[in-house]
């Protein structure tokens, strides 16, 4: 999809493939939800099927753990030409975890879906976008440590439930103790509204903003030469879905629309036809165009 003065924008779909139960409010405790019947695999195959129809591949962050108990439906992600990225496998709060419990359970993940797909893995999203500014010095080194070529786990603004303001609202390599990482972070896509800065493409905002407004904020981000994508989960286009007991606020911010997600979801993929990519390729290809930047600058000496 070409915009103004002939830059192209570029934009990827992602999934975040975990179950109904999968969430991080303190106030459920979703281990006594393991074991009920789940509606993910049917919720999936949707979801592959809008793709289909749309004509569009996309990047599934994976859960390990469902990877372990619905291999099956791994390995269908794969097959339909779609991305297989991590999401961790116990779906913990980044946060949380000591560094040593984030690169096992970085390395689980990555383990289990290679095994199944039969494909480097080289991307990973943070459950609920859990990052804070003091795991960035630890966090990106140990996505160098698996040799991944991305991450896409940063909300650029302030949330009651996450987010890193501070953080700069554009794709790039980050900086951590004075060195540019190897991994390219790919931000939560936002813009200002109301003097406030909100996500609009996807989760909650996704299903609250009417599709206009979600429209004029891509035709806003697009000119700017800023990647963008569209992320949900499988339980947003899923009305009939098993819900959590939760508080009013965390209920309305899981549930509210989904019975009109999946077609603003197909609105938008018409509205955004022919500029998606999968983040894997497209960051790999960014790496590629570093290295040969460096190779043939001037003061690498390589240059002819």
């Amino acid at each position: 999809m070409s915009c103004a003065g002939a830059m192209v924008m570029v934009n990827f779909l992602t999934f975040d493939i975990e179950d109904w139960y999968h969430a991080n409010y303190q106030s459920v405790d979703i281990s006594r939800f393991q074991g009920v019947p789940s509606r993910l695999e049917a919720e999936t195959d949707r979801l592959l099927e809008i793709c289909a129809d749309a004509g569009v591949e996309s990047t599934c962050f994976v859960l390990g753990s469902v990877a372990e108990t619905l291999p099956g439906l791994v390995k269908k992600i794969a097959p339909a030409g779609h991305e297989v990225a991590s999401h961790g496998h116990s779906h913990q709060l980044v946060y949380s975890m000591t560094p040593d419990q984030f690169r096992k359970d970085l390395q689980k993940s990555c383990a289990i879906l290679e095994e199944l797909t039969g494909k480097k893995v080289w991307g990973f999203r943070a459950p609920s976008w859990s990052l804070k500014e003091d795991t960035l010095e630890w966090y990106y080194p140990i996505l160098e440590e698996a040799n991944l070529a991305y991450s896409s786990s940063v909300y650029p603004a302030s949330t009651f439930l996450y987010g890193i303001p501070a953080f700069p609202n554009r794709v790039h390599y980050p900086a951590i103790a004075g060195r540019d990482t190897t991994i390219l972070e790919i931000p939560v896509p936002v813009v200002r509204l109301l003097g406030k800065t909100i996500g609009f493409s996807g989760g909650f905002y996704f299903r609250l903003l009417p599709g206009w407004l979600i429209r004029k904020a891509f035709r806003k981000v697009g000119p700017q030469g800023k990647e963008s994508f569209l992320y949900l989960h499988p339980r947003e286009i899923d009305p009939q879905q098993a819900r959590l007991p939760l508080p009013f606020l965390e209920s309305l911010i899981q549930y509210y629309g989904t019975s009109s997600c999946e077609k603003k979801l197909r609105r938008s993929l018409a509205y955004l036809a022919g500029s998606f990519v999968r983040m894997g390729d497209y960051a790999r290809a960014r790496t590629q165009d570093r290295l040969l930047l460096r190779r043939f600058s001037p003061d690498s000496g390589s240059g002819h």
